[in-house]
């Protein structure tokens, strides 16, 4: 009795857990339509071309060209003036 009570209390939160990540799914995929790919396509839309070409291209490896080094801006350190000690 005690493990069946557990068992579904255990499927109701699942249950109530695929359906809030269903829907925070549904508000990704929106967001991410916002954003166009530089043919001007949504993003969402050409999103399974690149698994595809993938696929056939087995055992194909390019090498990436090094990254040129970046400048960094100097630094001072911490301003701590505005800071409040507890």
């Amino acid at each position: 009795s005690q493990t069946t009570q557990q068992n579904a209390s255990s499927s109701e939160e699942l249950a109530a857990t695929a359906e809030e990540m269903s829907s925070q799914a549904e508000q990704l995929q929106q967001t991410m339509s916002f954003f166009k790919l530089g043919s001007g396509t949504p993003a969402t839309a050409r999103a399974s071309a690149p698994r595809q070409a993938a696929a056939r291209r087995q055992g194909t490896f390019r090498t990436a060209a090094p990254a040129a080094p970046v400048a960094l801006a100097p630094h001072g350190g911490p301003d701590e003036q505005h800071f409040t000690r507890f």
